[in-house]
């Protein structure tokens, strides 16, 4: 494309308000206003050129508070030999249906790759960083919260609790999960039912009627080494960031106090809970073979309780679509998950 050498438009002259129809001339490195009809030129320095915004008039400013508007921007950007810009060359795509089509379909993609990989590592990254005072705060916020609406006290006699503590204990010194430190406490699950719930800041809460189901404390011990599991990898942390964004992490890691956050701190931990993704389940299933394995205690025990639990709720455990509590993977591939790391790690020994 040629660089054309008039440009016709408007002209204010040193901020004035009333407008000259007037053309842009370009004389070999220097600029004139020449005024319409007449062959008065007037010398401008430029200063700058105004982006393309639609069909915005084109601003040209020079010194002195002169402005000179052109209503053609292809003339404007030949002009000042700008059409090969990079913003020039985009606005010009922006006027296309097929790059806003293709754009728009770059975005979406771009947006479901940073949820599914990019989000996943900076909550990771989140979780880690999180001060423990924090942590802390989450766990005790959230267990008021449960035991207000889910939970009542325990009827478990204290002889009971005393024996599930101690194999408790047993399996956190064999996780090594030292930070946070780990409890156990017990509860009657109410309308929860059969359960065990991992809190962010270490705290486990078994109900009695999981201790019921159970037949045999492998079962028992199987779910709560699956629990640690959940707390050792953070996996309520991450899955709370991963649902409430970036601007949340960086307001709890940094202390921030406003009320959304304190909100969000002392109730959202409770929901995120019980919705643990798949991926974390299997994690934390992972994490009990490896447990129980190391304990001498049957690996695949507290699949056998988690069926158990599905069968209580009239819920038919070989199929593929059940999980407990809607978000855990389906109990029939994963007894053959499990069965499948417990082979992997005694082909290993």
């Amino acid at each position: 494309m040629s660089r054309p050498d008039i440009l016709k438009g408007r002209f204010y002259n040193d901020g004035a308000s009333e407008f000259l129809e007037a053309e842009l001339h370009h004389i070999g490195e220097a600029l004139y206003v020449v005024e319409k009809g007449t062959d008065q030129k007037i010398h401008v320095q430029l200063e700058s050129v105004a982006d393309r915004l639609g069909n915005v008039p084109r601003k040209i400013y020079f010194t002195g508070d002169s402005v000179f508007e052109c209503v053609d921007n292809e003339a404007v950007d030949g002009f000042f030999k700008s059409e090969t810009h990079f913003f020039s060359r985009l606005t010009k795509a922006e006027g296309s249906w097929k790059f806003v089509i293709l754009a728009t379909i770059a975005t979406f993609v771009c947006l479901i790759g940073l949820y599914r990989y990019g989000l996943p590592v900076v909550a990771q990254v989140a979780a880690n960083a999180t001060p423990a005072a924090v942590v802390q705060t989450m766990d005790a916020s959230t267990r008021e919260t449960v035991d207000k609406l889910l939970f009542s006290e325990s009827s478990l006699s204290d002889e009971r609790k005393a024996e599930l503590r101690q194999i408790f204990d047993e399996l956190v010194e064999i996780s090594g999960q030292t930070n946070p430190p780990m409890t156990l406490n017990f509860r009657d699950g109410g309308r929860l039912g059969a359960n065990a719930i991992a809190l962010p800041g270490g705290t486990i809460i078994l109900t009695d009627q999981l201790e019921a189901l159970a037949d045999n404390d492998d079962e028992l011990a199987g779910v709560l080494a699956h629990e640690i599991g959940h707390v050792e990898r953070k996996h309520s942390l991450r899955q709370l960031y991963r649902a409430l964004g970036m601007a949340f992490m960086i307001g709890v890691i940094g202390g921030d106090s406003g009320q959304v956050v304190e909100d969000v701190v002392a109730n959202a931990a409770l929901l995120d809970t019980f919705s643990y993704s798949r991926a974390f389940e299997t994690e934390s299933d992972i994490h009990s073979v490896e447990v129980m394995m190391k304990a001498g205690r049957d690996p695949l025990a507290f699949v056998d309780l988690l069926d158990k639990i599905l069968k209580a709720r009239n819920i038919n455990p070989e199929k593929d679509d059940t999980g407990w509590l809607s978000s855990h993977p389906g109990n029939k591939d994963r007894r053959e998950s499990v069965k499948a790391h417990i082979e992997q790690i005694k082909a290993a020994q």
